[in-house]
């Protein structure tokens, strides 16, 4: 009898520890944030709505400039305040599955490795019961006013291109040293595009459409 209970014991401490822990969520992957309305210079506050509205956020895949291709991978809930999480956490297991191969539109633009699968999220602030943008919305570091853009790359990889645009002289000098989302500062005039640590505090501004 006691052999057998010991037995049992042995099993249910086996079984214990063969069962596989969920990992453990990342705070860097975690961001309090919420929505603002400014002008054209990123610092200037302008009206609000007064309607509800709400954040959709699908990706695009397979490049970092253009329109989103695939959905979403975490839904956005904005409160009456404007607040919102935004979550990244195991987004990437779902984001996944919707990836493609690396085809930049932009010419200029390389990635090394090739086979390095991108993604950028694009955020969309839209009236509650209603699919028209009621800006341009692009996140920023509120803590230094750069505009940034959330891309995710499927292993390490670098991002590099050099064009004059509209008088402007920009770099893309992208590092990514593992796989995820990682932030990447968009300069205002001639500067580098680079990853940065992520955002401190993070919101996301609603520029009037051009």
């Amino acid at each position: 009898m006691k052999g057998t209970l010991l037995a049992a014991l042995a099993a249910l401490a086996l079984a214990a520890c063969d069962k596989q822990e969920p990992p453990p969520s990342e705070p860097s992957l975690r961001f309090e944030s919420h929505v603002v309305f400014v002008e054209a210079d990123g610092k200037t506050p302008r009206a609000t709505p007064k309607f509800p509205l709400r954040i959709w956020a699908p990706h695009l895949v397979g490049d970092i400039y253009g329109s989103p291709n695939e959905g979403e991978m975490v839904q956005i809930t904005l409160g009456k305040d404007l607040g919102f999480t935004l979550d990244l956490n195991g987004a990437d297991k779902v984001l996944e599955k919707g990836l493609v191969p690396t085809s930049f539109s932009q010419k200029w633009l390389s990635i090394e490795p090739a086979n390095t699968r991108v993604a950028r999220l694009l955020p969309f602030v839209l009236p509650a019961d209603n699919i028209g943008p009621v800006g341009v919305a692009e996140w920023l570091d509120q803590d230094t006013g750069d505009r940034l853009m959330l891309i995710y790359v499927d292993q390490p990889a670098r991002i590099r291109g050099d064009i004059v645009h509209e008088n402007r002289q920009l770099k893309f000098e992208i590092d990514a040293p593992k796989a995820g989302y990682l932030w990447v500062r968009q300069p205002e005039g001639n500067g580098t595009f680079q990853a940065m640590p992520a955002p401190a505090h993070l919101v996301l501004a609603v520029f009037p459409s051009e």
